[in-house]
């Protein structure tokens, strides 16, 4: 795939979940065709045999239309819902009282089963139990034996099977159940990309993931969900041992304030890009278009807030998996991402720039060079970065340096490649071991790839950046074309 242009690339990356509505080979194609660059697969919904049939699907079609994709399987985590009803619902009515119970029943007019079995154990007086995302309310009166006695405060509907959150209790629920280990295994199997654990609360969460996935012989990188108040709390130690983070803003905004959201957002980006971690923002983008072709004004620029506060990556849910209208769904969330980006390049700036503190102790010359090659690539008006990497690590601290030539991300691995394809900015390209270390047969391939040639035409080839402070030896060449 050959590009005449390279200011005509998407810097921030779009991830799109299947489901019915998208997991034919024809709509995966057309998603592919149309921007998307890593494809979520969400282990709360489908059996085994049904996400090895379109794991598979997504590598032929990828392969076909010769388009790196990254596969995120996203496990579902301790989800607590209600149980089941008599009559498959009830009507809460403010100012009511009802009971929560433990017990496995099916519940009744006045009588609301919970999944979780510890849940009487761990609520107490006064404490709120938010039920379908957070929609309606109850306030703990008593708790006696397996009962839970609550006054409803906001009523309405709640039919089988609606999600729970409890902002104000301590749960001992774990993060990573019994579910989420045979997903783990699952996605070991088959080779998935990246693996996001759900309702992490601290780094312990991650660390139980990677312990497993060592045991598993597998090499997966771990995006920790923020979807919890100690989450945010915790972040800096869940970034440390994280490869990633994915601001889950539905849980999230329901456990918090919704005012706080947005800022709690902003400041999330500007730490994972501090750590040079990849970050997605999740949930609820273009909700309306689940049953409008169109998307709302307030969804739009939802959209260009986060492209506009540096995300690496923006996801679409239920807007691809189970919408009238997947394709129309990425197509206008492209467009949106473009149009952001088109004024960001005319400012001179993606993003807020890094004051990287949290790196300089260890790594003074790599923050150093990262910040030397952003000043290069705006005063020299480079067409690109060339980042020839084995891990990805190089590309990886350039990105979240946001600059404003677009890096072309070369290895020697599908794997990386791949992987690649999360990173902002990043242009994942595949070459021989030889081409990736020969700076000349590199510059042949890359003029002949993306047709670079021509006078003025320079690029500037990074590497050497490595995690180990002692294997940090980075490069710099500028290469005329």
């Amino acid at each position: 795939m050959k590009k005449s242009a390279l200011l005509s690339w998407r810097r921030t990356k779009i991830i799109a979940t299947l489901g019915p509505a998208s997991n034919s080979e024809q709509s995966m194609a057309e998603l592919l065709a149309s921007g998307v660059n890593v494809v979520r697969l969400n282990m709360s919904h489908g059996d085994h045999d049904q996400h090895r049939v379109l794991f598979k699907r997504v590598r032929a079609v990828a392969e076909r239309l010769a388009h790196p994709v990254a596969i995120l399987m996203d496990l579902c985590g301790p989800k607590i819902r209600v149980g089941e009803f008599v009559a498959g619902g009830i009507e809460l009515r403010e100012g009511e009282t009802v009971q929560v119970t433990t017990r496995k029943v099916f519940g009744t007019h006045a009588l609301i089963p919970i999944s979780y079995a510890q849940l009487h154990e761990e609520v107490s007086c006064g404490e709120r139990i938010l039920l379908d995302d957070g929609k309606l309310e109850l306030q703990v009166l008593s708790v006696v034996a397996q009962e839970i006695r609550c006054r409803v405060i906001y009523g309405g509907e709640l039919k089988d099977h609606k999600g729970v959150n409890l902002p104000d209790s301590e749960l001992r629920v774990p993060s990573f159940t019994h579910k989420d280990r045979l997903d783990a295994a699952l996605a070991a199997e088959l080779g998935a990309d990246y693996l996001a654990l759900s309702f992490v609360r601290d780094c312990s969460d991650v660390l139980h993931l990677k312990n497993h996935l060592m045991h598993l012989h597998a090499d997966i990188p771990v995006i920790a969900k923020i979807e919890k108040p100690e989450a945010v709390e915790n972040i800096v130690s869940i970034l440390q041992h994280s490869d990633g983070i994915m601001i889950a803003r539905g849980d999230l905004g329901i456990e918090l304030p919704a005012e706080q959201i947005p800022f709690i957002q902003q400041r999330l980006i500007y730490q994972a890009r501090r750590y040079y971690k990849p970050v997605i923002v999740a949930t609820q983008m273009l909700e309306s278009m689940i049953n409008s072709a169109r998307a709302t004004r307030a969804e739009v620029g939802d959209v260009a807030s986060a492209a506009m506060s540096s995300a690496d990556a923006v996801m679409l849910s239920g807007e691809t998996a189970m919408g009238a209208y997947p394709l129309q769904a990425v197509q206008t969330m492209d467009r949106v991402l473009r149009e952001t980006e088109r004024h960001q390049w005319q400012s001179g700036q993606f993003g807020p720039r890094l004051n990287n503190v949290s790196d300089e102790q260890h790594f003074p010359l790599r923050t150093a060079v990262a910040h030397a090659v952003v000043s290069l690539a705006e005063d020299l008006k480079l067409q690109s970065l060339v980042v020839p990497t084995r891990n990805g690590t190089t590309a990886r601290v350039l990105a979240a340096e946001r600059p404003t030539a677009p890096l072309i991300g070369v290895c020697s691995s599908a794997v990386q490649q791949r992987r690649l394809s999360l990173l902002w900015g990043v242009v994942p390209m595949l070459a021989s071991e030889e081409q990736r270390e020969d700076w000349l047969q590199l510059r042949e391939l890359i003029s002949h790839t993306y047709l670079l040639e021509g006078d003025g035409n320079t690029v500037l080839l990074v590497t050497g950046f490595s995690d180990d402070p002692q294997l940090n030896q980075p490069v710099m060449k500028v290469v005329h074309l």
